[in-house]
């Protein structure tokens, strides 16, 4: 960094020249004195600073006696000092301008303490900078404080497949699949994008596309749009698009806000049943965040997704209101250097003001997503409660085993569907790959749900 170096070489400077003398150090205003070899004089200041860990302390250089022993007086500084400059290793991954963009929260900070929070803030905030982040301090010539970061960033590209084969009620086998692309930072803009698509069986497919920019010309927040359209047991045809506006990281996460519409068209199967045709639009509000230590296999930390979201519907030129929520919330926490517990709680559900909810509005659940040991979407609920717990061991770093058990809490399916079975999840260089086996509540070990995902890194 040419125009910035060290804070403590700085201020030390002069004691240079004194090197393999004596020096008689005064510190402060207490009159404290003491005889140093001059080459520790710098180690010893140094010291003082970090014991105070604090970044608005420095010592001055008040005076320098020419004489036998010769005396070094420097003064302790208590002025608050901020930093006011951002030094960004350059990587060529991600342009300056985005970098500077989230990061300009770091700037105007004057303790420590403060800045290794609102790095912890940031990690958690953009998967890319998780565990990435590396600083140091130092000084501009103009005599401003300069943070020096040297970033790695690991941007993650990757398509994969998954493979899930259960057998029916009627004995038969029912495969299903599905293909997703993920693409991060397309245009050095640390962005990532989403295309999914998954077929059920032959009356049911959905396609799903996400783009997102963390930030925008320089302004303090990112946006992201989002679009599905679903065609469920041939009955009816769901579009929805959404956009959301993301707020810089702080203590909670991420704050988003914005708007969904959706439409949805009944078939000639669907009018034959009396499905509506339905449109609504609602506003939304949520926060974001993720503090667990690996985004493939992780044993510690926790994270939250949470959104609520109010609007109006249109059926059968009838409005009502209708509202919606929904919670992702687990925590990791490690029992020891092999084992960590898992907890996850998902709620979900959808109220409108007459009290009828359309299918197409209800929840699907069932599958690896969500309450493993049943088929994909199984079920169908206007609100439920999923509780999960899982036991975890990572036998190699890039090796993880677990077991699990869940059930679904909610009015329409009786008893509870319960699910339970194992996994096991690999990450090399080139590959990731996860496979799970799971049973649902008395089912023989012939009716057991597999479900393979197979992600190729590009």
């Amino acid at each position: 960094m040419e125009n910035c170096v060290p804070i403590f070489k700085i201020i030390l400077i002069a004691t240079s020249i004194l090197y393999s003398q004596v020096v008689e150090l005064t510190v402060g205003q207490e009159g404290k004195t003491g005889l140093l070899d001059a080459g520790n004089v710098e180690d010893y200041l140094d010291s003082l600073i970090r014991n105070d860990k604090n970044i608005n302390h420095s010592y001055i250089l008040a005076s320098i006696k020419g004489v036998e022993p010769i005396t070094v007086k420097y003064i302790a500084n208590h002025e608050l000092i901020y930093i006011d400059t951002l030094f960004i290793k350059d990587n060529k991954q991600v342009r300056s301008q985005t970098y500077q963009s989230l990061l300009k929260s770091i700037l105007n900070i004057s303790s420590e303490k403060d800045i290794l929070q609102q790095i912890k803030r940031l990690e958690s905030s953009y998967k890319f900078l998780q565990n990435s982040i590396h600083f140091r301090y130092g000084k501009t010539k103009g005599g401003g404080l300069a943070l020096l970061l040297d970033i790695i960033p690991e941007f993650e590209n990757n398509i994969s497949g998954l493979f899930g084969a259960n057998r029916a009620n009627d004995g038969n086998w029912i495969t299903n699949g599905e293909i997703e692309l993920y693409l991060e930072n397309i245009w050095s803009t640390a962005s990532n994008s989403l295309f999914h698509w998954k077929r059920l069986n032959e009356k049911s497919e959905i396609i799903s596309i996400l783009h997102y920019e963390p930030t925008l010309w320089n302004l303090p927040f990112g946006l992201q749009l989002k679009l599905d359209k679903e065609l469920r047991d041939q009955e009816y045809i769901l579009q929805k698009k959404e956009f959301r506006i993301f707020s810089s990281p702080n203590r909670y996460g991420k704050w988003f806000f914005g708007s969904n519409v959706l439409t949805i068209i009944p078939t000639n199967i669907g009018n034959s049943l009396g499905l509506l045709n339905h449109k609504s639009s609602s506003i939304l509000l949520g926060i974001i965040n993720d503090k667990r230590d690996h985004r493939w296999i992780p044993t510690n930390g926790s994270y939250w997704d949470i959104s609520v979201s109010i609007g109006k519907q249109i059926e059968d030129n009838i409005s009502n209101l209708k509202g919606d929520w929904s919670l992702d919330n687990g925590f990791f926490w490690r029992i020891n250097s092999f084992l960590s517990y898992h907890i996850n709680l998902y709620v979900k559900g959808i109220w409108v003001e007459n009290g009828n909810v359309h299918k197409g509005q209800k929840i699907r659940y069932g599958g690896v997503n969500n309450l493993r040991g049943y088929r994909d979407d199984q079920f169908i609920s206007a609100s439920l409660c999923i509780p999960s717990m899982e036991l975890v061991s990572n036998i190699r770093k890039d090796l993880q085993l677990f077991a699990f058990i869940e059930s679904a809490i909610q009015k329409e399916h009786m008893p509870y569907p319960l699910g339970f079975g194992m996994g096991i999840k690999q990450v090399s260089r080139s590959s990731i790959v996860s496979a799970t086996i799971g049973f649902g509540r008395g089912d023989p070990i012939s009716e057991a749900k597999l479900h393979i995902k197979f992600s190729s890194r590009l």
